[in-house]
């Protein structure tokens, strides 16, 4: 983004701006996004826009963050009221809540079927974040089912695991698989990894609170 929206007169027009974005999405589709279309819709001159995008790709980025910070608000809603639940049925219950955030959105949809070639970099990196926090906060809930040895390796592979598997089923035209065979296998694989990496450790735990052989010959 060229300019900080810094006062309210700014951000209403940022705002404006990604409404008016988001509706020439839907209506003519991504590839056909101009700036020119947007201003149009906005109803404000070129120039305005320019002021705060460079492009089309920065509004498009734009755009994306502001999704995902919606979407990030739901999954913050749904983990508060399922914080007790296991790991299989917590993981469902948020991606079924994430499908129905983008499924039911025609922009959301329209950019998740690109999102392997726009700027997703940062925006990825903003979900990866946020959901290690509260996966942190639903772990030290659960500490004791879930003693997780390397949490945060099994954090980093668990997140971009489930996050690349949505975008990338969620961006196919005619997929195979049903929504509801993904989600129960991405909440099955988590809950199992989650499972077996508490196993090892307390396996590992059990081992450093055995004596050793040289040990007890000793005494």
């Amino acid at each position: 983004m060229r300019k900080r929206p810094i006062q309210q007169r700014s951000r209403d027009m940022v705002a404006t701006l990604l409404d008016a974005a988001s509706r020439v999405i839907v209506e003519r589709g991504l590839d056909n996004l101009t700036t020119n279309h947007v201003a149009e819709a906005a109803g404000v001159s070129i120039g305005s826009l320019y002021q705060y995008f460079d492009d089309k790709d920065a509004l498009v980025e734009a755009l994306l963050q502001r999704h995902a910070s919606e979407l990030l608000a739901v999954v913050d809603g749904r983990l508060r009221a399922m914080i007790d639940a296991d790991a299989r049925d917590i993981t469902r219950g948020i991606l079924e809540a994430v499908f129905d955030v983008v499924e039911n959105d025609p922009c959301r949809r329209e950019l998740t079927r690109h999102w392997d070639r726009l700027r997703t970099r940062s925006t990825f990196r903003a979900l990866e974040q946020h959901m290690t926090e509260a996966c942190r906060v639903y772990l030290l809930r659960h500490h004791e089912q879930y003693q997780v040895e390397n949490l945060p390796a099994a954090l980093f592979v668990a997140i971009n695991s489930l996050h690349y598997t949505v975008a990338y089923y969620l961006s196919l035209d005619r997929p195979v698989l049903q929504r509801a065979e993904i989600i129960g296998a991405l909440a099955d694989m988590l809950g199992a990894y989650l499972q077996a990496g508490a196993k090892k450790g307390a396996k590992k735990k059990a081992a450093r609170r055995r004596p050793s052989s040289t040990a007890v010959q000793r005494s």
